[in-house]
């Protein structure tokens, strides 16, 4: 316990750092809850993000402080309300703190626990098919959600989506060279994932940012929208792998029943979206799955910066991820049917 403290505190420590902060600028925080919320209890997330701070504040309020540069796109996080309902927070602006600048948003809290901590305390229960099995129905729910809803249609494109083919041309040079040609086919077929729905995609579908409720497995919702933006259906699959397995020091492991697990995913999704069931259309939805993979883990994340293919030796996480979630049989494959 004590050791997760610590942790904790070097977080939220290193989060005022990196925003030329004081400690000063951390007190003046804390005396805006208190002066917000008199008598109430308070505590800081056990999970806290690159770009803000999280507090919890009774059961139900979530209070994040930012500062200008990380700001939360407003339309978004309404856009995510009004697409995924309860799976999103409800996030408003209420306030500037004037000396360090510091942006202030309220929340509603999704109540559960983030899925990253629940299978590192809980390992038997997060680990059981059933449990799994159950969050991959739910998380076939959420996805369904913005594939029927046309609200996505009024958000402009953000940075990823302005940007895919320049990024698909980068990764299919600069890539280790196994990955190279997956990305070359992506930039090939890229037409066919463009003419899917272009749907609100959460922008970091991470174990720590999925909620699930610890006693059935079913997941509540996704925090962290500040990364969402419009994309094709389909590229926010990646997130499917992190319900799926996990990292670990030899290199991202997946669940011992993953082919029953995915099979159950995939009959949900066509469940509720019957267009699934044109060869064509899952095609594209599978491509665009890979498109996600290679833009959300083969483009590094430096200081809130994403204009940087990953290398061999320095982002080896994502690396691993790459080799685990790319089939690179498969792509081996295509590749020989197209050059026939």
């Amino acid at each position: 316990m004590a050791e997760g403290q610590a942790l904790l505190d070097m977080s939220i420590n290193d989060f005022f750092l990196r925003c030329g902060l004081t400690p000063q600028d951390q007190l003046d925080c804390y005396t805006f809850i208190e002066r917000l919320y008199p008598g109430i209890s308070w505590v800081a997330a056990s999970y806290q993000g690159y770009c803000s701070m999280t507090i919890f504040v009774g059961d139900h309020v979530v209070i994040q402080f930012r500062p200008d540069n990380y700001r939360l796109n407003l339309q978004i996080a309404e856009a995510a309300r009004e697409v995924y309902g309860a799976f999103a927070p409800d996030t408003k602006h209420i306030a500037t703190i004037p000396k360090s600048g510091l942006l202030v948003y309220s929340m509603n809290r999704i109540n559960g626990a983030p899925f990253k901590h629940f299978r590192e305390s809980c390992t038997s229960k997060a680990n059981s098919t059933e449990y799994r099995a159950r969050l991959c129905v739910d998380f076939a729910t959420f996805l369904s959600k913005g594939w029927h809803h046309s609200y996505s249609e009024r958000i402009p494109l953000g940075i990823v989506g302005c940007s895919i083919i320049p990024r698909l041309k980068s990764l299919s040079t600069d890539l280790p060279m196994r990955f190279q040609a997956k990305a070359r086919l992506i930039l090939r077929e890229l037409q066919q994932i463009e003419a899917l729905p272009w749907v609100l995609s959460h922008g970091d579908i991470a174990a720590g940012n999925i909620i699930v409720d610890p006693s059935s497995g079913r997941l509540r919702g996704l925090v962290d929208w500040a990364e969402a933006e419009r994309l094709p259906f389909g590229t926010c699959l990646y997130g499917l792998e992190e319900i799926l397995g996990h990292m670990t020091t030899d290199g991202f492991q997946y669940h011992p029943h993953v082919s029953h697990l995915r099979d159950i995913f995939w009959a949900e999704l066509r469940k509720w979206i019957p267009e699934l069931h044109q060869t064509s259309v899952m095609k594209a939805v599978k491509l665009a799955r890979d498109l996600g993979v290679l833009l959300w883990h083969g483009i590094a994340f430096d200081d809130g910066v994403i204009d940087r293919v990953v290398q061999e030796g320095r982002d080896v996480d994502e690396i691993r991820r790459l080799d685990a979630f790319l089939d690179l049989e498969e792509q081996e494959s295509v590749e020989g049917v197209s050059k026939i």
